[in-house]
């Protein structure tokens, strides 16, 4: 690799899963380019990581998905549970751990109790808020890589792509160099922007904003 390095950014028009596969794809591709050897996925339901392993199967690249905690997310037609350790998606584990994929569920380092004072802001809330302002996807693509670095499955220092979305599906892809969560302000670094969205979801629900796209029907079918 050249001292001075300027890859081309992929700016998406929308937010959200229509994204998916072609940020996985320039994440895959910037992987091989730099030799980064471990790609981080986040995923409440598993559809993302099982577009994942299609892609990055037999690249060499490790891939790690990280989870939200068993909860719910409303949609379209209701609640739509989320979280890989659920009984829902069991099938959906074996699967990625019989290719040898690592799961991490952890606690979300921007989200502890503190952040839902309502009365007054936290430093936890403050940071998650600031971080939106890159979009959503940015905010999870570093949230997933320090939990996965807490988890072990990357080592401090360790520089790897991260990938995060808004909402549902994959929009964002960063070269990062990451760190245990107590020292994220000192040590953790954005290095790339592989991809993100030119503009950001501002009103909730996210599906029904007109800078977010997807196919949210599908995480209503059962995954086989």
């Amino acid at each position: 690799m050249s001292e001075d390095v300027s890859p081309p950014v992929t700016y998406f028009r929308y937010c959200g899963e229509i994204n998916t596969e072609n940020l996985l794809r320039l994440a895959k591709k910037r992987c091989e380019e730099l030799g980064i050897g471990k790609v981080i996925i986040a995923s409440e339901t598993g559809r993302s990581a099982l577009k994942a392993l299609k892609i990055f199967k037999e690249s060499g690249i490790k891939m790690i998905v990280v989870t939200h905690y068993p909860g719910t997310t409303i949609g379209p037609k209701g609640e739509i549970p989320i979280g890989l350790m659920r009984e829902e998606y069991a099938g959906v584990r074996e699967k990625l751990l019989a290719e040898g994929v690592r799961i991490v569920q952890g606690t979300r380092p921007l989200v502890p109790p503190s952040r839902f004072n309502w009365n007054e802001a936290t430093p936890e809330g403050i940071l998650d808020k600031a971080l939106e302002i890159f979009g959503a996807g940015t905010k999870i693509a570093i949230e997933v890589a320090i939990m996965a670095t807490d988890a072990s499955e990357v080592n401090p220092g360790e520089e790897v792509v991260s990938c995060g979305g808004t909402y549902k599906g994959l929009d964002t892809a960063l070269v990062v160099k990451t760190c245990h969560s107590y020292s994220f302000f000192r040590d953790f670094e954005v290095r790339e922007i592989i991809a993100k969205p030119r503009y950001r979801v501002i009103a909730l629900p996210e599906y029904k904003f007109e800078n977010w796209k997807g196919d949210v029907e599908q995480y209503y079918e059962r995954l086989g």
